[in-house]
């Protein structure tokens, strides 16, 4: 399974019906989606799936493999925060 996570190529070794948050902080060590109520309800888990936003605890690898996957950490840089970035920043 392959992804591209934050715009770097990511292989990952997770079974297929592995959720894609569970991927992302277990396998990836990435941990901004937050695991709230595993059930898609709270917005903990969202995260960009090719441009849409996705719940990641409902999403399985086998649905995403090939997909384009943006974190809160790959909305800006290091210099420059994005909008939601900034916002979270002031609040």
């Amino acid at each position: 399974m392959r992804l591209t996570v934050n715009g770097e190529q990511r292989d990952l070794h997770s079974p297929p019906l592995t959720s894609l948050l569970t991927a992302l902080r277990e396998e990836l060590d990435i941990t901004s989606p937050k695991a709230g109520c595993n059930q898609g309800g709270c917005g903990a888990c969202t995260v960009l799936v090719d441009g849409e936003a996705r719940r990641a605890c409902l999403v399985p690898l086998a649905a995403i493999d090939g997909a384009s996957i943006t974190t809160v950490e790959g909305l800006g840089r290091a210099d420059e925060l994005s909008p939601v970035q900034a916002a979270f920043d002031e609040h």
